[in-house]
């Protein structure tokens, strides 16, 4: 049987019901997001913001970078790989992967709150829900 770490976090946001969940296996995340403003959430150990979650595209921010992606469209962003699979006004889903040329991500995810990286092979699970 595989591992499986769950961590909650509660963050401080503008928005009023905003929520990213990731679930990571290896160095691969499968990211919903829900937002009508700024949720930011660790990813393989980088810090990543997502906003403007619009029909057909999301603004994924990494290091200060803002990158705006199209469903379908894939992204190097940083160290990471992103693609958006879906989104609407205020939703969106991801794929995150580490991208190996940029360096190695050790196959975590973990919340800002600091928690540990699972271990490699083994399945994570984030939750970040920030309130008001």
């Amino acid at each position: 049987m595989i591992p499986t770490a769950l961590v909650v976090v509660t963050m401080l946001s503008l928005s009023a019901c905003a929520a990213a969940t990731a679930k990571c296996r290896n160095n691969d995340c499968t990211v919903a997001v829900k937002t009508d403003g700024t949720v930011g959430i660790e990813i393989l150990d980088y810090p990543v913001v997502f906003r403007d979650l619009l029909a057909d595209t999301v603004t994924v921010e990494y290091a200060g970078v803002s990158y705006t992606i199209a469903v379908g469209q894939t992204t190097l962003v940083g160290p990471m790989s992103v693609t958006v699979t879906a989104a609407t006004p205020g939703r969106a889903e991801l794929r995150i992967t580490a991208d190996h040329r940029g360096g190695d991500a050790a196959g975590a995810a973990s919340a800002t709150a600091g928690a540990g990286p699972a271990s490699a092979g083994s399945t994570a699970e984030v939750r970040v829900s920030p309130s008001r």
